[in-house]
């Protein structure tokens, strides 16, 4: 039997310092890695137990494995006769040399050969020679200076170990059955390999399969390398990814390297798509890896989010609140301001804006309005239907009359804005026949303002001919003439028409004279059937008040 000085070829205090801060269980998850790494390619059985027997923490570690074919090997850190691949999951010579730095003794049992490590008059030794008790496989027992309390510790970590088909694994005496994932799918994700010759840890792309296995009630949904738990998920959905090769970590293993749980999400997120409700779909994660991901997939992460119906906001011009229109008409109004980058990004890309659909719906509204607007002048056939609407408000002189008075009317609202605005000008249009409306619907119009000032009146709307003055009539102009600055029906538009209503009463009182005199036949007038020729004009409180004044 040779003895040795030391532990490790190196300073093992100052390794021992690298590795004491680490978490005992994922000290100790270095012996299972080994075993399993071992044991899997041809299936086998690990047997993993620890207690505190009164005076150490006893860790033991049996498997059936291939067993290690020289013992020197564990004393020296990166130094192993096992090939390095990106589907190990032990890293390249350190494992058990990173547990070995913080136990108070150990043995190893292998290839009918131990090697023991214990203290002998305040320093380290090691010492080799033959064993009996294990022909195959690897036996490891430790000890360290931890309390009683890891027992259950280790029990809530290992018990998470998802344990490959081929595979017995047992806990304690305890067997941990294995599982079937409910999803798996293909990825292209980077991963670990260690170079020798430069002693440096390389990240490039491999495929790989990454598997989802539901998370039991009260557990947190982690990131699997190979079955061990490693990192938290990041995500909101109940599942662990388990993924089929090694994971790139930071030189301590205790964090991801920056940016690979996004790469998780974004492979298993057309996956898990169908099982996100809307409100999980508007999650921090799923925008950020959303935007990673191919159009298709965006586009039914935007629609799951914010519905079929979403359109982008864009900021208020003052003269336009395009959000308010798009909202009035159905739409989801998404503020992009609001939003984390991924989902901004992928707003921008799938999203049409408030401008946009509105313009859009009211461009085919006033086609579909113009497209039947007519002049009275161009109605001179009797079998026109046209015509008999004509006659029946008072024929084409009166209507001409009436139409050239909300005009009129109109313009003087929209010249008390102070603002260079294109002349008002006049149409007729039949009401009652279906046109296309702002949001996409259909139905009957009173009245319609374009964006060019164009007045269209429904001819078969009798208050504009047989109450031209009217309450009515004056209520529905004013509502036009706000258009002219606002072609929404916001707060602005509201504002608008509020400070229209009081430019119309000064309109209709200080320019009486003017209405009558242009307009006299229109005074108190309440046919529909009769011309203006045969109507009488009535006396009114306009003309009383411009006899006395």
């Amino acid at each position: 039997m040779s003895e040795g000085a030391g532990w490790l070829q190196i300073s093992t205090e100052g390794f021992a310092a690298l590795n004491q801060s680490r978490p005992p269980e994922h000290l100790v998850k270095e012996l299972v890695q080994n075993s399993l790494d071992a044991v899997e390619g041809t299936g086998g059985s690990i047997d993993l137990s620890y207690r505190h027997d009164g005076n150490s923490f006893v860790v033991e570690c049996r498997d059936t494995g291939e067993g290690i074919p020289d013992l020197t090997a564990m004393r020296v850190v990166y130094l192993t006769f096992k090939t390095d691949s990106h589907l190990k999951r032990g890293r390249f010579g350190r494992g058990f040399k990173e547990i070995l730095s913080v136990a108070t003794s150990a043995t190893i049992e292998s290839a009918g050969r131990r090697l023991c490590f214990f203290e002998e008059n305040g320093r380290q030794v090691t010492q080799e020679g033959e064993s009996q008790a294990c022909d195959a496989g690897t036996f490891i027992s430790m000890s360290f200076d931890w309390p009683l309390e890891l027992v259950e510790q280790f029990d809530d970590y290992f018990d998470r170990l998802l344990v490959p088909g081929n595979v017995q694994l047992s806990l304690n005496g305890r067997s941990l059955p294995s599982q079937l994932p409910a999803h798996a799918m293909e990825a292209t994700l980077k991963t670990e390999v260690y170079n020798p010759q430069s002693h440096s840890w390389r990240k490039p792309q491999r495929k790989t399969t990454i598997e989802l296995f539901p998370v039991v009630e009260g557990e947190e949904a982690f990131i699997y390398e190979m079955g061990i738990p490693v990192a938290s998920t990041e995500w909101s959905v109940p599942y662990h990814a388990n993924v089929l090769q090694r994971v790139p970590m930071n030189p301590n293993r205790d964090a991801l390297a920056s940016g690979y749980a996004k790469q998780i999400h974004r492979e298993c997120l057309p996956t898990l798509l169908p099982e996100l409700s809307a409100e999980e779909t508007t999650a921090d994660w799923v925008g950020a890896a959303g935007a990673e991901t191919a159009p298709e997939i965006q586009k039914q992460i935007i629609a799951k989010a914010f519905g079929k119906n979403a359109v982008r906001s864009v900021p208020s011009t003052g003269k336009r609140d395009y959000d308010d229109d798009a909202e009035r008409n159905g739409a989801f109004v998404v503020k992009t301001a609001h939003m984390s980058s991924g989902f901004r990004d992928m707003a921008r890309a799938h999203l049409s804006t408030t401008k946009f659909v509105v313009q859009r719906a009211e461009s085919k509204a006033a086609e579909s309005i113009l497209d039947l607007g007519f002049n009275s002048r161009d109605v001179g056939q009797k079998d026109d239907p046209r015509f008999s609407w004509i006659e029946k408000q008072g024929g084409h002189a009166h209507v001409d009359h009436c139409l050239s008075f909300a005009v009129w009317f109109c313009q003087q609202l929209v010249d008390s804005t102070e603002e260079e605005l294109q002349s008002v000008t006049g149409n007729l249009a039949i009401g009652s026949q279906p046109v296309l409306l702002s949001g996409g619907r259909f139905g009957k119009f009173l009245a319609h303002w374009s964006e060019t000032n164009v007045l269209t009146l429904a001819i078969d709307v009798d208050c504009f001919w047989t109450e031209p003055f009217g309450a009515e009539t004056l209520r529905i102009l004013i509502h036009e003439a706000g258009h002219a600055r606002n072609m929404h029906h916001g707060k602005s538009f509201v504002e608008e028409v509020e400070r229209l209503g009081g430019v119309a009463a000064s309109v209709m009182f200080e320019q009486r004279d003017e209405i009558a005199r242009r307009w006299p036949a229109l005074f108190g007038h309440r046919t529909s059937a009769r011309k203006v020729a045969e109507t009488k004009p009535k006396r009114s409180w306009f003309l009383d008040l411009r006899r006395r004044t």
